[in-house]
């Protein structure tokens, strides 16, 4: 079976996010909701965003603290810094508003972390009270190649607050604040079709079209798979808002597809399942590939079916087609190709025999072999292979050979099997090219006297039909 591959030209997985839908992470419960487009770049040097202002830390305060007195929360970024700098407004305390906050060290654009003075209230504040910390616009510093982490500790005084020892923070957590994942998707749903061998493999056998059954094998349009291309829901772009397909690719950006399309009238794309004549795409002069040109704004999905649309006077190999999608980047987005994976497969049906006992132990007196018999009115060919016991292997052989139409073929096991690494028993399989129901076969063991050139002896059992028997 040939291996081909697709080639489509962008990447994918969704839909859509409304605005605003800025990323938060929860340190209480563990919980981050935002999950940023890998592809983007958020550094600080051109052509980088910054990632806008609005990401929040939730966290419960952590420690009491009585009226009047002051505390200092520290906020750590591991993998971003600040692309402009914070407030003390950036600080509130759903439970009971904080008495005054202000920045006291860091937050500045650059830093990696802040410090904020906190003034309690007159009736001071419980360790449960519900804190949000809303951050300015940030850089990432990582190149995406980790989540972003926040850490928050809150300290009793200032020294202990600038020097961040592990062993003076009254609370401290930690999570991720932001994640990152691919921003495109180009999912494949894979389909089998299988060429008749009963109009010498020029056409398809039934259900190949629209998953429905016609009555005939005498079909000329195949259904090799179908395709979906689009932007994942739910990853962010640099506004906090869901990526768009603009933000990931440009023009150019396709799905090509390859295989051996040489018996083809039409290789398209198709939004009914191939059921009406599909939108044709330009075959190579090969015609070995043809690609198909994928939108490249909004987010909205693009599924199609990919339909092979033979001409009926040529044989269809068998073959695995595979597709890849061939990405042109937007601009300052590293959004790549997406590796080439089977669309769908193109099978030749005809007959399947097995023994399951066979033997290549003999001397002049005895043998084994397989007889097969034609009822059909072709010569078909005959693909043996023997299937080994585990850790044994067979060496030499033939696999080839023809069966002449409405006649018999013997093959002695050692014809496909002379030598084993281990043993003397094995199975043989035999591929015909030809309606099951016009091929049969049996195994058979037999002794006989080389003085009378007669058999004194033979034992025989039919041939096996995988899923039959």
């Amino acid at each position: 079976m040939k291996k081909f591959v697709f080639k489509a030209t962008a990447l994918a997985i969704g839909a859509l996010v409304g605005g605003g839908a800025f990323a938060s992470v929860n340190l209480d419960t563990a919980v981050t909701t935002g999950t940023f487009a890998k592809e983007l770049n958020y550094s600080s040097v051109a052509p980088g965003v910054a990632i806008a202002a609005g990401q929040t830390i939730t966290t419960k305060l952590g420690f009491g603290v009585s009226g009047g007195q002051d505390r200092y929360i520290r906020v750590d970024l591991g993998g971003a810094k600040f692309a402009a700098a914070a407030a003390g407004t950036n600080v509130v305390n759903g439970t009971l508003a904080f008495a005054n906050s202000i920045v006291v060290q860091g937050g500045a654009i650059g830093d990696g972390y802040v410090i904020y003075q906190v003034t309690a209230a007159g009736a001071g504040h419980a360790q449960s009270d519900a804190l949000t910390i809303t951050l300015p616009s940030l850089n990432v510093t990582n190149s995406n190649a980790a989540n972003v982490v926040a850490t928050y500790s809150l300290y009793e005084t200032a020294v202990a607050a600038v020097a961040n020892a592990t062993s003076t923070w009254l609370y401290r957590n930690f999570g991720d604040l932001l994640k990152f994942a691919t921003g495109i998707k180009f999912t494949l749903t894979t389909n089998n079709t299988t060429a008749s061998v009963e109009q010498s493999f020029k056409k398809f056998t039934a259900g190949t079209t629209t998953g429905a059954t016609p009555a005939t094998a005498d079909i000329l349009t195949a259904r090799i798979g179908s395709f979906t291309y689009g932007v994942v829901t739910g990853v962010l772009n640099t506004a906090g808002t869901q990526v768009q397909l603009e933000d990931l690719v440009q023009a150019t950006t396709k799905a090509t597809f390859t295989g051996d399309f040489g018996a083809a009238g039409t290789l398209g794309t198709s939004t009914d399942d191939c059921a009406t004549a599909p939108t044709a795409l330009t075959l190579n002069t090969g015609k070995t590939s043809a690609s198909f040109t994928l939108p490249v704004t909004g987010q909205a999905d693009t599924t199609r079916a990919l339909c092979y649309v033979v001409t009926g006077t040529t044989a269809v190999p068998s073959q695995s087609v595979t597709a890849l999608l061939d990405v042109t980047a937007a601009t300052a987005a590293t959004t790549a190709d997406i590796a080439a994976a089977t669309i769908g497969t193109i099978d030749r049906d005809g007959t399947e025999l097995q023994a399951p006992l066979a033997s290549i132990y003999g001397t002049t007196t005895n043998g084994n072999r397989a007889v097969l018999t034609s009822q059909h009115s072709a010569d078909a060919t005959v693909v043996a292979s023997a299937i080994t016991e585990d850790g044994v292997t067979c060496t030499g052989g033939t696999s080839d050979f023809t069966l002449k139409a409405g006649t018999q073929l013997f093959i002695n096991a050692s014809q496909v099997c002379p030598t084993l690494s281990a043993g003397t028993r094995f199975a043989l399989k035999f591929i015909i090219a030809a309606p099951n129901n016009k091929i049969s076969g049996v195994y058979n063991s037999y002794t006989y006297d080389p003085t009378t050139g007669k058999v004194t002896d033979m034992s025989s059992y039919p041939l096996l039909r995988p899923g039959t028997n």
